[in-house]
């Protein structure tokens, strides 16, 4: 029996822009909670690659990899908030959003910073949970004159500060 390809992790490059708005608009596409219109209104926000790539080189962007396919990808902007996360639909339930915010977490936790935050879909919520963020407050966003529900979400950081 052959052991199946481990996944990669690597920072965002400029060639990933394009192979990751596509990830990005079937993961949207893909998501429950939300209907039709509303799944395409969020997919369209990597309807222009050249901005979507842009906003996935600032802050720090994780790129998942196995073999050839990308398997999903994470960004810290400003360093303290996980302004995107999103894993492809082939390799959803494979542990891939628990170990993004889990080196997303460290590189938080390395720079010194007391807490997490992130605005979570209701697709991603149950994902952020498990790795200790709690709901902050409900709200609706509106793309494309649609409205989306999501979550703002925290994980406190304390163990972050230094002891003296």
């Amino acid at each position: 029996m052959t052991e199946p390809i481990p996944f990669v992790f690597r920072l965002f490059r400029p060639t990933d822009a394009a192979p990751l708005a596509a990830l990005f608009r079937d993961a949207a596409l893909a998501a429950v909670g939300y209907d039709p219109a509303a799944r395409e209104a969020w997919a369209s926000a990597a309807d222009d690659v050249a901005a979507f790539g842009a906003r996935l080189a600032r802050g720090v962007t994780l790129v998942v990899l196995r073999g050839s396919a990308y398997g999903g990808f994470g960004q810290l902007h400003p360093a303290n908030h996980i302004e995107m996360l999103y894993v492809a639909p082939a390799f959803m339930r494979q542990g891939l959003a628990g170990e993004l915010l889990a080196r997303l977490e460290a590189r938080t936790r390395a720079a010194g910073t007391l807490a997490l935050t992130a605005d979570v879909s209701v697709s991603a919520r149950h994902a952020f949970e498990c790795a200790g963020f709690a709901v902050e407050s409900e709200e609706s966003v509106t793309r494309n004159g649609v409205s989306l529900r999501r979550f703002r979400m925290m994980k406190p950081l304390a163990a972050a500060r230094p002891h003296v």
